[in-house]
């Protein structure tokens, strides 16, 4: 659950109903059988740059604050648990993809996250052998703001990379979309 200023508690599925605001339905497992992989990868995808924006404007803590609990807030903790889903839900829908930008865009996000395998891990989110991440809370709740801050406050190489790959990601999805719908591969823009 995450704490807001007005005392309201958030779980994390908040900031999966946000990142998946254009399609809410593919976030219970029970709905995602009813779209094909493509819509998914396209939806995934789009959740993924999202939270990857998110991830940034966690509040961290202020630098001057002298404070006994530097462990990270339920509201960073929450939005970390939400990316996790939304990464591991874009791996598993581009996995099958016989689009080739859509596979190599699949493989450099699992490589750049193994490269972060490091500091990824000092927070509690460990990647299992498929590329999938997974968050230990204990972990997470207890790791310190600084570690946390660090790897994805927007100047760090991870939350650069998850952006750039997510975007290039969708757009490779929107391009296979439209190849398949009139055999032409339109080339489109994309705006998030």
């Amino acid at each position: 659950m995450a704490k807001i200023s007005s005392g309201l508690y958030l779980s994390s599925d908040f900031f999966l109903n946000n990142f998946y605001s254009n399609n809410r339905n593919v976030i219970k497992k029970n709905n995602r059988n009813d779209y094909s992989k493509l819509e998914l990868s396209y939806e995934d995808s789009r959740a993924l740059s999202k939270a990857a924006k998110r991830l940034p404007q966690n509040d961290y803590g202020s630098k001057e604050e002298d404070t006994k609990d530097d462990n990270i807030n339920d509201t960073t903790k929450a939005s970390i648990q939400a990316f996790v889903s939304v990464y591991n839900n874009t791996l598993d829908s581009g996995k099958s993809s016989t689009d080739y930008d859509t596979q190599h865009y699949i493989k450099r996000l699992r490589t750049m996250t193994k490269n972060h395998a490091d500091e990824l891990e000092d927070i509690g989110i460990t990647i299992e052998k498929d590329g999938k991440l997974t968050v230990n809370e204990d972990l997470l709740k207890i790791s310190d703001n600084s570690k946390v801050e660090k790897i994805f406050s927007s100047d760090n190489e991870f939350s650069k990379q998850v952006m750039k790959f997510a975007n290039k990601l969708n757009f490779a999805i929107q391009n296979d979309i439209y190849s398949q719908i009139n055999g032409k591969g339109l080339h489109i823009n994309i705006t998030m």
